[in-house]
């Protein structure tokens, strides 16, 4: 890359971006920024820098982690501009995450209670895809998780349980999400390589890919949803007998609820 007048210093970077120049000597460190244009002793940074500097802050809002980000950049060429960034985003925005939620230590502590061990806070951790940014907070990518761990520990539920099952949930929508996007690459985007990817074929393709969230997420919460209805009715009537009828219409706040099989 040779230096035009398009040309900026960390600082003017860090300027024209919003993000601080710790942030990008952050990303930089961890290879998420090509290395500048060196004359004398400064760095200059170009259009491409900028281009990548933006797609990580917007990718990093959808909820994407550092790290997913750096997987996502990884096979993407160190000149890459606005153009080629703007389709990755494109096709990976439909399966934008929740908002990433940062949070200082010590609330992280207040909510999960005093008696948190430092193994459940690491499993929560990876649990919540949590890690520290430049200024020392905790960004968490999935917090829901982390509030649904909150909520059930304000319950009283034991946390090495809920941790538990956290991770099922996980492996499980894993195992989901890895059997559509394989069913997307072998019936859609193999034949539009195979063609050469041609350029009036993007929007199509982007289209399917756009459906397929929709369609993933109702299948996977339909088939959860029904899955927990048939498992409580089941141990209702194992633990309760003749009683599990009125036991789950007061659990549910539905009276009058009939046709439940007891064991």
């Amino acid at each position: 890359m040779l230096r035009t007048d398009r040309m900026m210093t960390i600082d003017q970077l860090a300027a024209t971006s919003g993000m601080t120049v710790r942030t990008l000597r952050s990303h930089a460190s961890r290879g998420l920024l090509p290395p500048p244009i060196i004359e004398g002793r400064v760095g200059y940074y170009g259009p491409s820098h900028l281009a990548r500097v933006n797609f990580i802050r917007e990718m990093q809002e959808a909820g994407f982690t550092l790290s997913s980000i750096e997987k996502l950049l990884s096979g993407v060429p160190d000149d890459a501009g606005d153009a080629m960034l703007s389709v990755i985003r494109g096709l990976v925005a439909p399966w934008s995450a929740e908002p990433v939620a940062v949070f200082d230590p010590d609330d992280v502590m207040a909510l999960l209670g005093p008696d948190v061990t430092e193994e459940q806070m690491a499993a929560l951790s990876e649990l919540g895809e949590a890690e520290f940014n430049a200024e020392g907070q905790i960004s968490v990518s999935a917090p829901g998780l982390l509030a649904a761990a909150a909520e059930g520990v304000a319950a009283g539920l034991p946390l090495d349980r809920i941790i538990s099952a956290g991770r099922l949930v996980t492996s499980s929508a894993n195992v989901v999400a890895a059997d559509f996007v394989q069913l997307f690459r072998d019936s859609v985007w193999k034949e539009f390589v195979d063609s050469g990817m041609p350029e009036e074929e993007w929007e199509r393709i982007a289209g399917i890919h756009r459906r397929l969230q929709p369609l993933a997420v109702q299948a996977f919460l339909s088939a959860f949803q029904r899955a927990m209805a048939h498992e409580v009715s089941e141990a209702l009537g194992q633990e309760l007998g003749a009683g599990a009828q009125e036991a789950l219409a007061r659990l549910l706040g539905r009276p009058g609820i009939t046709g439940l099989e007891t064991a």
